[in-house]
Order: C-alpha cells, then sequence, then structure tokens
C-alpha cells in the first residue's frame, strides 16, 4: 500500500489526508470528511453550507497559541472511540434587555448541558461585587474558573480561565475579576471555591482530565519509544469535548435544541445524515466505506453544524496497493477505469457522477 492516495470528491462537503506513524511504527493513513450545514436565519431546515468548514490539520485556537482555548481541535485523530459534540457561541440576552444573569443550553438526542452565565464582577473588600449587566456574553473558557499565576502555578484543568488564587484571564479582554461561565450548581461565590470549568468547547490538549489518556513520556519512552507515540496511549483521549458532552454515537436524525446562545432564543433542527459512499480503490477490489460521524461542531453564532468523520487505514505489506479514494456517488465504470489505472472514458458528459442525494435531512 502507499499513501500518495488522491481523493476524488464529487460532493459539496471537504475531505483531505493525514499520514502519522502507530505505537507500532506503522504508517497509517488518516482519511478526514467534514461536511457543513446552516440554517437560513435560524429556520429548522438545514441546507449545504456554501461555507465549507475545511479539514483542519492543526489545532485553531481563539487568539494566541500559547494562551488561548482552542476554537477548533485538528481533525487528525485516527479514531475517536465513541462521539461528541462542540459548541462555539454567545450568551444572548433576549428582547435586546441587558441582564445579570442568565442561562444556556444545548440538546443532542437526549443528552443535555446547561451552563450558568453571570456578568462582569469585580473584588473589592472580601467579596465580589454584584454583576454587571451584559447583552452578550462569549462563552469561552478565558471566561470559565481556571487560571494561571504570574509564578506559574495554574489551574490544570483550565489555565487560560479566571479566579484561580485571584489569577486574571488569559485574554487581556477579559475585565472580570471572577468566572463569567459557571455550572449552575457550582456558582463562583469567594475566592476559596474551586468549581468545575465550565465550557463547551474543546479541552485543551494538555489540560486535565485529558492530558493522563495522551500516555507516558518518560525516559523509557525517550530510550525506547520515541519518536513514536507512547504503548499506554489511550484513545479517549482525542475526545476533546467535556465528558458531559460525549455521545455513544451519531446517526442523523438526532432532534437539536440550543437555547440562549441565538438572538432569537432557541434554535431546532435536526441532525443531518451525510449518505454519500467513501469508496477505497485498490489495485484488486473496491471497499464501500460510509461517512459514520463522531462529531458533531454547533455554531448558533453562524447557524451552521458541521459533521466531522474519518477512516484510519493501516499499511499492510505485500497486499493489493490502494489507488484512489472516491467520496460520492460515481459510475461503476469510473471505479473501474481508477482501479485498472486508466482514463475514463466518459460518454455521458457527467464526469463519472451518478445524480443522487449526497445528504438527508
Amino acid at each position: 500500500m502507499t499513501f500518495a492516495v488522491w481523493i476524488e470528491n464529487r460532493t459539496p462537503f471537504a475531505a483531505a489526508t493525514h499520514v502519522q506513524l502507530n505505537a507500532d511504527g506503522q504508517e497509517v493513513l488518516v482519511v478526514m470528511f467534514s461536511a457543513s450545514f446552516d440554517a437560513l436565519d435560524g429556520a429548522p431546515e438545514l441546507r449545504v453550507s456554501e461555507d465549507q468548514m475545511p479539514v483542519a490539520l492543526r489545532d485553531i485556537p481563539f487568539g494566541d497559541p500559547a494562551n488561548s482555548s482552542n476554537r477548533y481541535e485538528a481533525d487528525i485523530a485516527p479514531v475517536k472511540p465513541g462521539a461528541e459534540f462542540l459548541m462555539n457561541g454567545t450568551a444572548y440576552a433576549q428582547k435586546g434587555r441587558p441582564v445579570a444573569e442568565m442561562q444556556v443550553g444545548v440538546r443532542v438526542g437526549s443528552l443535555q448541558k446547561v451552563l450558568n452565565v453571570v456578568g462582569d464582577r469585580i473584588y473589592d473588600a472580601g467579596s465580589y461585587s454584584a454583576p454587571q449587566p451584559f447583552l452578550t456574553m462569549p462563552v469561552v473558557y478565558e471566561r470559565a474558573y481556571g487560571g494561571t499565576q504570574p509564578d506559574g502555578r495554574l489551574d490544570q484543568r483550565n489555565p487560560v480561565g479566571i479566579g484561580y488564587h485571584h489569577a486574571r484571564s488569559a485574554d487581556p479582554c477579559v475585565r472580570t475579576q471572577a468566572p463569567n461561565i459557571a455550572y449552575p450548581d457550582e456558582p463562583y461565590l469567594r475566592p476559596s471555591d474551586r468549581p468545575k470549568p465550565a465550557g463547551f468547547g474543546p479541552l485543551g490538549r494538555g489540560w486535565l482530565p485529558r492530558l493522563p489518556l495522551a500516555g507516558t513520556y518518560d525516559q523509557a519512552w525517550i530510550d525506547t519509544q520515541w519518536p513514536l507515540p507512547p504503548k499506554d496511549f489511550d484513545p479517549r483521549y482525542n475526545l476533546s469535548a467535556p465528558a458531559d458532552q460525549h455521545l455513544q454515537q451519531i446517526e442523523g436524525g438526532e432532534p437539536v435544541t440550543v437555547i440562549g446562545m441565538t438572538p432569537t432564543g432557541r434554535w431546532d433542527f435536526r441532525l443531518p445524515r451525510v449518505v454519500a459512499p467513501i469508496q477505497l480503490i485498490y489495485d484488486d477490489r473496491v471497499e464501500q466505506q460510509r461517512f459514520k460521524a463522531d462529531t458533531v461542531i454547533i455554531e448558533p453564532d453562524l447557524w451552521r453544524v458541521t459533521l466531522k468523520a474519518r477512516l484510519a487505514l493501516v499499511t499492510r505489506r505485500g497486499t493489493p496497493q490502494l489507488r484512489q479514494i472516491a467520496f460520492g456517488h460515481v459510475t461503476s465504470g469510473f471505479l473501474l477505469a481508477a482501479r485498472k489505472r486508466k482514463a475514463y472514458i466518459d460518454p455521458r458528459g457527467t464526469g463519472g457522477v451518478v445524480d443522487r442525494p449526497v445528504w438527508q435531512p
């Protein structure tokens, strides 16, 4: 098998490949797919987005990579042992009336999560002030409990947050001295409180509780395994969402409700289902795979939802070679020509594309 593999993408979605080594030193081809849909002004009906979220080959932070939470995590994980949803967005006070406190939430299928959003507070004379009213509030970890002290002490659960021994947010634009984002049952009322950092976005790769799942990087690893991943790497590390956003699976059709994260107050829709086939074209055969979403990214500010999926293919010496990957409905003639490494003769002028839906609402 060779990994100079071309993806023939006959869909409106995005696709890319990445080659990496596993803990046994074998090359792994990771094939990544990204399918974005949006709604017109928050309507429940989705459509294929004209602005497709590309496959991310690196983490994409909100700001300075060294002092910022991630907006998107790279898609290069070869496998996710389960599914998850993430949400990037803003809390909106309703009807244009400032509020000092409100709740926001999301339900995906049967899984529900609610967070409390509080206005800016300052610390004075041993206590925090009343929260200042706000119209909008970014729901990011820079506004959740955590932080890093000037001497390097930090809350490993969220080094970019606020309140850890009076730590200021890593975002210099954040003026509050107490967290804005919290779980409803863990309010931050005094400096001695140690609530769980709250958010909907991806946890940092070096944060707790994620970091221990990455495996052991010690002298023994340097002596016997470097530069390969450690043998005790746990694939659960590849799930970047908080544990209360993990799903058993994503089938498509699950109802989604977002509350308090849009100007209209509520957004209801159903997860779409990508039905475009993924066809692995080998020297001697064609294998059919399906788009099995393992990640949902909800972006209410954009009225956009994106499904992510992946395949991981390991090198096997002496086996028939993978020639090409076709994403979408194509003719049997196109597949045969690709397998035989011959030019495709296109008598109908369709480019070998079969006119079938690539997704279902």
